[in-house]
């Protein structure tokens, strides 16, 4: 009978042993599971999700039609949308002498995919910066100036994207945006080596406008002869303005360089020769006095630019 007693005690336990060795078990699964990517994907509606993977290196540009017709959902000219104050950290950072030139051609590709993107700020204020078509309804930008950052900061909201924009003149018109993405890297963290967004449009203006191709590469890129052209603030107001250099170092995720940039240019494209037309290497985010940085188009980078415009 003792010995019946003791079984039957030790059968009893085995339920909560049972139980306790899985909870540990999950406990320490839980403390060695790896971290989510700071290029895990969210949207200015709430929706994550998790980092694709790109099925190709690069994607080719496409040069303008300059026809109107070959887009949908565009808007008509708006009168001029002046905004407050540019947004985003960049520092001035004009490398003497400053070596930028007023685009005054902004309806010949690829100035006509350089875009000048307005929206309003959190607290209510006017804001702007540059952004390009990488796709016939998709634009690339810097975090910043889709979302202020970090865990504390909030969406943009009432975007606006003037492609080719020239002064009080929309030469291809506007269009609204559906949905603004960046990642949690810069939303919850404010990381700058995470400082990037896009755009999903309400309208394929891309197709009329043209758009830059995109690629990505794991290979050192100094030396590489780079360009780019944005919306600076201490120039009148919505004119495009152009700089050229070439990348001084390349780190994993970002690329430093000597473009000369200003508040306002956020966001615009550090461009290069490639993709058919030219090639996106890089979305100018950062002064640093000396130099400038741009957040480097990564492999993760590249596969949120790619799922974003779908």
């Amino acid at each position: 009978m003792v010995r019946r007693a003791m079984v039957g005690r030790a059968l009893a336990a085995l339920p909560a042993l049972t139980l306790a060795a899985a909870l540990t078990a999950a406990s320490t699964a839980a403390a060695t599971a790896a971290p989510p990517s700071p290029d895990t994907p969210i949207a200015s509606d709430g929706r994550t999700g998790s980092p694709p993977t790109p099925a190709h290196r690069e994607t080719p540009g496409f040069a303008s039609t300059g026809d109107p017709a070959d887009s949908w959902n565009v808007r008509p000219a708006a009168p001029d949308p002046r905004a407050a104050t540019p947004d985003g950290p960049s520092a001035r950072s004009i490398i003497p002498p400053d070596g930028r030139t007023q685009v005054t051609a902004t309806t010949t590709y690829p100035a006509s995919a350089d875009a000048y993107v307005t929206y309003t700020k959190p607290n209510g204020a006017a804001g702007w910066c540059t952004g390009w078509l990488y796709a016939p309804n998709a634009v690339a930008t810097a975090g910043h100036c889709a979302h202020s950052g970090g865990s504390g900061g909030a969406w943009n909201t009432n975007f606006t994207v003037h492609p080719g924009r020239d002064g009080s003149s929309s030469p291809f018109g506007s269009c609204g945006v559906t949905s603004a993405h960046s990642v949690t890297g810069w939303t919850q963290n404010a990381n700058p080596e995470y400082d990037y967004a896009g755009f999903k449009l309400d309208c394929s203006i891309g197709n009329t406008t043209g758009w830059y191709g995109m690629s990505w590469t794991t290979a050192s890129l100094d030396g590489t002869a780079v360009g780019s052209s944005g919306y600076p603030q201490d120039k009148p107001a919505a004119t495009q303005w152009s700089t050229s250099s070439s990348i001084s170092a390349s780190h994993t995720r970002q690329l430093a360089y000597h473009l000369d940039t200003v508040g306002g240019q956020d966001g615009s494209v550090v461009r290069a020769a490639g993709c058919s037309t030219v090639c996106g290497i890089a979305v100018h985010a950062h002064g640093h006095g000396d130099h400038n940085r741009g957040t480097r188009i990564t492999e993760a980078v590249f596969a949120n630019y790619q799922s974003w415009k779908l």
